[in-house]
């Protein structure tokens, strides 16, 4: 870059340097050629003063030879009456131009070559008055050598100047590249320094106003990126410091399915120290399965569950919308090997518990029915005893939902082979096992529709029993429960709604928990386990199908099922 600029600035310097030398020389050449003429018409007026009469010629004795001047007189007629180069020709001149000018009154000095002394010489002709003879015609010559030799003489000053012009043009050139180039320079080294995050500011000076207003506007705008910039780090700081210590493991892809960022979770997870930037999942995952599981499912909303070596991991995948991000999809893993094991044990215990407490329970109801089938009891105790056989079957009934509960959540059962179940049936049989409890309230029951799903129809009873069941606890006296059974191409969809007394929403999310009361005390008086949607959540993983709640306070609640897996004639 300097180079150039000098390289430039010196071609500029010397097309002045020559354009000035040639034109100065033009002007000395012009001006030497003007004063030899003006020297030239002087000259001949002078000697036109010393000629009176004819006797006056011998005066021109002395430019004989004289190598600066050639005098020549002749008549009117352009005849030769004296010539002071006595080796110039005599014949007539009558038709040179400089004697045509003097005849008519209007001298001039000509410029012509002479074939006579070989070389250009200037003319200058003037009429002169003599007394007692005709006028004559003076005329006076010089040599345009005179000039040439004057030329020589001042050359070697211009060339001398040219020098100089040219010395001094490579020492302002090299002033000015360096000048310009160290403030390009500087504009560059602060531009770096903003990258770098040390913020140098331009020099700038004031006895250059156009140069300094770009400078401090280039100065403010550094300042502002470099501001800007120290901000998003110390941003980007706090928010990898925070992933960082996150427990849970997050994987950011880029559009192109690369890896933008991992934090020191999924580092641990995964056992991975090297750099990640720009490399596909395979870098970090090297399990076949899971890389397989997790790629077929990149462009979607999706979570799942797999082992990796002797941990157990959770997997939420999220696809991020939008053109202006760069991130387009965010992997969240969670260990949950701790959770898994305590959830083990917790089942264990609570199938062991459930399995243990049955056989006593057992034994309890049947003795309690034979005290009561029993006549020598009074009433005070039949009354006891009625009670202890009630909760003993309420017991039972709890005991077995966590059997059944436990099954599920361990898949200990046997598989059952998938049947047509039709949901009006089974809605037909809960009716029936209800329908003392249903008069009881006075609640008013209707259902409409059917549809046939592939299951096991004794689960498909369960699901429906316990949905109804909590449409007719939680009722109102006087209420009313709606069943409605829908079918399209893809899917079967079975809805109860009642009028009971409904839940608030923040409720909602909890209600498939095990032993999750919104209200503990109306539980008791219905006599309810707090398992039964914890069971309905459980059916509806099985088979795929989706559980919805919709529920207000005190207006009632909706409880829809989307069974997908239905028979192809029903769809």
């Amino acid at each position: 870059m300097r180079k150039k600029i000098f390289l430039r600035c010196f071609a500029v310097a010397l097309a002045c340097s020559l354009i000035m030398f040639v034109f100065g020389f033009l002007a000395v050449k012009i001006n030497v050629e003007s004063v030899m003429k003006e020297r030239l018409i002087e000259e001949t007026e002078i000697v036109a003063l010393l000629l009176d009469n004819k006797n006056d010629f011998e005066k021109f004795k002395v430019y004989e030879g004289d190598d600066e001047f050639r005098i020549t007189v002749f008549d009117t007629q352009g005849n030769v009456l004296l010539e002071s180069d006595t080796q110039a020709s005599l014949e007539n001149h009558l038709d040179r131009e400089e004697i045509q000018n003097a005849l008519s009154g209007n001298p001039k000095t000509v410029k012509r070559y002479s074939e006579t002394f070989k070389c250009e010489m200037t003319y200058y002709a003037m009429m002169v008055e003599m007394q007692g003879s005709e006028p004559i015609i003076l005329r006076l010559a010089i040599r345009s050598s005179q000039l040439s030799s004057y030329l020589i003489i001042t050359l070697p000053v211009f060339l001398f100047v040219l020098l100089i012009s040219l010395v001094l043009s490579i020492v302002i050139s090299h002033f000015i590249s360096l000048n310009i180039s160290t403030k390009i320079t500087s504009v560059g080294s602060s531009l770096k320094s903003v990258n770098k995050g040390k913020y140098i500011p331009i020099r700038a000076d004031k006895n250059e106003p156009e140069l300094y207003s770009v400078l401090c506007e280039i100065n403010k705008l550094n300042e502002s990126t470099h501001a800007h910039i120290v901000e998003i780090e110390r941003e980007h700081k706090k928010l990898a410091r925070v992933l960082d210590n996150i427990s849970q493991g997050i994987i950011a892809l880029d559009k192109m399915k690369q890896i933008a960022f991992i934090n020191k979770s999924t580092r641990e997870i995964f056992d991975y120290r090297g750099e990640v930037s720009g490399k596909g999942i395979v870098a970090i995952v090297d399990d076949l399965a899971l890389l397989s599981k997790i790629s077929s499912h990149i462009y979607e909303d999706y979570s799942f569950e797999a082992a990796y070596k002797e941990k157990e991991l959770s997997f939420v995948i999220k696809e991020l919308l939008g053109d202006e991000l760069s991130i387009s999809t965010i992997i969240i893993i969670t260990d949950i090997t701790n959770e898994k094991a305590i959830a083990k044990q917790k089942s264990d215990f609570f199938a062991n518990a459930s399995h243990e407490l049955k056989t006593p329970i057992t034994v309890m109801q049947g003795l309690s029915e034979l005290v009561l089938s029993s006549e020598e009891i009074n009433e005070a105790t039949r009354v006891r005893i009625q009670r202890i056989h009630k909760e003993s079957l309420r017991l039972s009934s709890l005991i077995s939902d966590m059997l059944l509960l436990s099954k599920m959540e361990r898949g200990d059962e046997a598989p059952i082979p998938l049947s047509a179940v039709s949901l009006a049936s089974c809605v037909d049989e809960v009716y029936e096992e209800l329908s003392e409890r249903i008069k009881e309230k006075s609640l008013t029951f209707t259902y409409s529709g059917d549809a046939t799903v592939y299951a096991d129809p004794k689960k498909i009873f369960e699901l429906v029993e316990n949905l109804l069941s909590n449409a007719v606890n939680y009722n109102k006296q006087g209420g009313k429960i709606e069943v409605s059974i829908t079918k399209n191409e893809k899917s079967a969809t079975l809805c109860i709604k009642d009028t009971g007394i409904g839940i608030e929403k923040k409720h909602i999310p909890l209600l498939c928990q095990r032993f999750y009361r919104v209200d503990k005390s109306h539980s008791k008086k219905t006599g309810g386990t707090g398992l039964g949607l914890a069971i309905v959540k459980h059916i509806c993983a099985l088979y795929g199908a989706q559980l919805e709640i919709e529920s207000e306070l005190d207006v009632g609640s909706v409880f829809t099922v989307i069974f997908k897996n239905v028979p192809e004639n029903e769809k």
